[in-house]
């Protein structure tokens, strides 16, 4: 298959990127904002598929400690990640609560998770200045979650790397616990 195919068939950048990208195409992304707790976050927009109002979430039988349940999207279920106990935020239950729901690939398909935010705030574009580095601790903690921190007008937003947070991989994160 062909350079151009294969870039045709991943219109929003699922797959690792080339080194060789011109400098336009390696700008940073533009962000979904919202909050959890007293903690505003954001990440990449090209990963959100939708944004849907708080609706029932129907639990999943021996379902990990993390997943909160399903809801059904258009037929298709949709499992719920609990978000906030993966970071350390309290849980996100106001009327300006909102389900946002990631597509991430999965072999040669992609998979639709869900996570609930308290608020969702705005879609913001970011300049390649507008990006921090998380700070320093001198302790133990490691953020590998985290791609920066960005200054916006709710407050400073943590970038999260979503994927690395809500996808199953083989190495234990730092929010990972047994």
């Amino acid at each position: 298959m062909s350079d151009v195919s294969e870039m045709t068939l991943d219109p929003f950048g699922f797959e690792e990127a080339d080194d060789d990208r011109s400098e336009e195409d390696s700008q940073p992304p533009t962000v979904l904002t919202f909050v959890l707790g007293t903690q505003v976050f954001a990440v990449d927009v090209h990963r959100v598929q939708e944004i849907l109002d708080l609706t029932d979430i129907s639990p999943l039988p021996n379902a990990p400690h993390d997943v909160l349940g399903m809801i059904d999207l258009r037929g298709q279920g949709i499992a719920i990640v609990d978000l906030a106990a993966k970071i350390g935020a309290p849980p996100a239950r106001n009327e300006d609560a909102r389900i946002i729901v990631f597509e991430f690939p999965n072999g040669e398909a992609t998979t639709s998770l869900g996570v609930v935010a308290e608020k969702v705030l705005r879609v913001r574009e970011m300049a390649n200045t507008d990006i921090e580095p998380v700070p320093e601790t001198m302790s133990d903690w490691r953020c590998d979650v985290a791609g920066g921190m960005l200054r916006t007008d709710d407050g400073i937003a943590m970038i999260l790397e979503i994927e690395r947070i809500l996808c199953k991989t083989d190495t234990p994160g730092p929010f990972d616990f047994d």
